[in-house]
């Protein structure tokens, strides 16, 4: 029986309970489904059965799984489970609310600036992500877009890695999907004439710059005989100016345009993220007068004239600008076109969808964005319910307008103070990338004045975990190439660092430095070793010796007395906050005495050890030790050269200098 005889209540991998079908295609179908176990419904792409004997199909459904596997980003659409090994294959997605991209412009047919500009942000965070970990998406298109409605708003999710190419050591590994692959509009020259060994992750910008200008223009940039051009390798004619189908986008989204859609891609935007700015910084220097933007939403029929008229001067002087709905339905559509939307006046007796229900419904579109309810209806029940449901303040009709003007400046500043809150948050979100948390809570009396990053003495275990084997590398793969391997390690390695309240001091190099404080520093700090050592173990079988974890770690920890604080030039402005002693001295030189998955740990550490480890001695170093596992452990890890071997999950940190 095909997917389309499917009952429903079938029960999938003996877990997932089939309620109804979402969307089919050639290769299956998508269900929602509900997980007993969990209490939670999912979505659930089942392989069609007509599609699941063919070793090529099951080959790129498992690779689509692997692909979205590799990310962990809000932007991308997550896994929760898959089973590839069964007559009919599956994987089983997260559920999402909302609609694609495709359906939006079938809709709209057009998208303001500032939709496109948040549309264009978010695509691109995901496609960082994904870039970063060695996947090209290759059928980017409006279809795969999802505008997802979530608690925090509505995020643009990446679908469908079905096409993806997974990088490895430089180049694509080979698809199972071996004719020209990908939606040919969205297609960049080189993906079109099948130049996959040269292709990389600009073709990936270049669909995203497609889907943009038709988002924009509502057409397409490139006409169907221009796209048969670029397959036969000729460069085609450039793309009508996007100003010149829609003059109020200007000159400078043109300039845009020319960059990201030139046919040679040394000449295009070189990563999303450079894409995604150049295009929010063109926007901006395209407007360099930006009034306040203030939906009305009501039904009366003078209303537009009515504000209008009572605003002339400050419309007339660009401090604010109005926009109109009828309803509450034309106000949620509004504020999706429009999310620089600052402020909502809004009545309570509309059609359709009245103001009180628009208010429980707008945190699905935007979060930042604050309600007045101004409504002749202004009886304590109906103020209670508007308060309790998030309006900021409430009006009585007749509108007196001295007080709607006082209002809404009160309104709008506090709205610029939360929209500078939340940019504030997300750039420290950034620089806590980039700066260990320790120096970060010690910022603020800093900044105050006091000697916050003063010198103390800490107890504390330090853990080097070098990458071994890895400056070959730097000189056989380019940078990009290389350094994404490098981070593909460290990806596996921090986390298990975190998890076991370990810090990350610093990278040094292709090593981590880690740092364990407070109670069970010393066990911490082993189990967190043993448990990377499993972790990259797990990962090179999985993924071969061509996988960037098949270099293995060489691991050295000792433990004791660090002095704690800041170093550098004060005066010159740069500083960094780290441990120095012996202790780190001694963890440094016993990774770089490590073998391929070893653990070597000082006397110290063995003695101030309370959990049982095992351990074997080190020939000619008679105070040092190879962290063998935790007692009871049967496991052996097949790359450590110690006599019995193994890692074991734990809680913990690490890093060390390169090799």
């Amino acid at each position: 029986m095909d997917e389309h005889g499917m009952s429903e209540r079938q029960t999938i991998g003996g877990r997932y309970v089939l309620e109804r079908r979402l969307a089919g295609g050639g290769m299956g179908t998508i269900w929602v489904a509900l997980d007993p176990k969990l209490q939670r419904r999912v979505a659930l792409k089942l392989m069609a059965s007509h599609a699941a004997p063919a070793p090529l199909a099951r080959q790129q459904f498992e690779w689509e799984a692997q692909a979205i596997a590799r990310l962990q980003n809000p932007h991308v659409i997550q896994v929760h489970d898959c089973d590839l090994s069964g007559d009919t294959p599956y994987i089983v997605m997260e559920l999402l609310e909302g609609e694609d991209l495709e359906a939006l412009l079938m809709r709209r047919e057009r998208l303001s600036l500032a939709m496109v500009d948040r549309l264009l942000t978010e695509t691109a965070r995901a496609l960082t992500a994904a870039h970063a970990a060695g996947v090209i998406h290759r059928d980017l298109k409006p279809a795969n877009l999802y505008l997802a409605r979530t608690a925090s708003g509505e995020l643009v999710k990446v679908l469908d890695f079905g096409l993806a190419l997974l990088m490895s050591g430089g180049t694509a590994q080979p698809h199972p999907e071996e004719s020209m692959a990908g939606t040919p509009r969205y297609m960049s020259p080189e993906q079109l004439r099948g130049i996959e060994p040269r292709l990389d992750h600009r073709c990936d910008l270049w669909a995203l710059s497609v889907v943009a200008y038709r988002a924009l223009t509502g057409q397409h940039p490139f006409s169907l005989e221009a796209l048969r051009q670029m397959r036969l390798g000729n460069v085609p004619p450039p793309p009508p100016a996007p100003s010149s189908l829609v003059p109020e986008l200007g000159k400078e989204v043109d300039a845009f345009f020319a960059r990201a859609l030139d046919p040679e891609p040394s000449r295009r935007f070189q990563s999303a993220h450079e894409l995604a700015s150049a295009f929010t910084a063109r926007v901006d220097a395209g407007r360099p007068s930006r009034p306040a933007k203030i939906l009305v939403v009501d039904d009366e029929p003078d209303v537009v004239v009515l504000m209008e008229q009572s605003f002339r001067k400050q419309i007339r002087r660009s401090v604010y600008q109005f926009l109109f709905a009828s309803d509450g339905e034309e106000a949620l559509e509004a504020l999706r076109q429009h999310p620089d939307i600052q402020v909502v006046l809004c009545d309570i007796n509309m059609p359709r969808m009245d103001g009180l229900t628009f208010l429980s419904r707008i945190g699905e579109v935007s979060t930042l964005t604050r309600v007045i309810i101004v409504s002749a209806y202004g009886d304590m029940n109906n103020i209670r319910t508007a308060m309790n449901r998030g309006a900021y303040d409430f009006i009585t009709k007749p509108i007196d307008f001295p007080d709607l003007e006082a209002t809404l400046a009160k309104t709008l500043k506090h709205v610029r103070e939360l929209r500078s809150t939340a940019r504030y948050t997300e750039e420290n979100g950034l620089l806590r990338m980039f700066v260990p948390g320790g120096v970060l809570e010690r910022l603020p009396p800093l900044l105050q004045g006091s000697d916050a990053l003063a010198g103390e003495r800490v107890e504390g275990t330090v853990a080097f975990i070098d990458v071994d084997a890895f400056t070959p590398v730097l000189h056989q793969e380019l940078p990009d190439e290389s350094l994404r391997r490098l981070n593909a390690n460290f990806e596996a390695i921090v986390p298990e660092l975190l998890a076991r309240g370990g810090t990350v001091d610093k990278f040094v190099g292709d090593a981590v430095m880690a740092v364990f404080r407070g109670p069970g520093h010393v066990d911490r700090a082993q189990e967190a070793c043993l448990s990377i050592r499993k972790q990259l173990s797990v990962l090179a079988t999985r993924g071969g010796e061509r996988a960037p974890y098949a270099h293995g770690v060489c691991m050295g920890l000792d433990t004791g007395v660090l002095v704690s604080g800041s170093i550098g030039a004060k005066a010159s402005g740069r500083l960094d906050f780290t441990v120095l002693g012996d202790v780190v001295n001694t963890a440094a030189r016993l990774a770089a005495l490590a073998a391929k998955g070893q653990v070597l740990v000082s006397a110290r550490v063995r003695e101030a050890s309370r959990e049982p480890f095992e351990y074997a001695p080190v020939e000619a170093q008679a105070t040092t030790f190879a962290l063998v596992r935790r007692e009871g452990d049967t496991n052996v890890a097949p790359d450590d050269p110690t006599p019995y071997v193994d890692v074991e999950p734990a809680r913990g940190e690490g890093s060390r200098p390169s090799r």
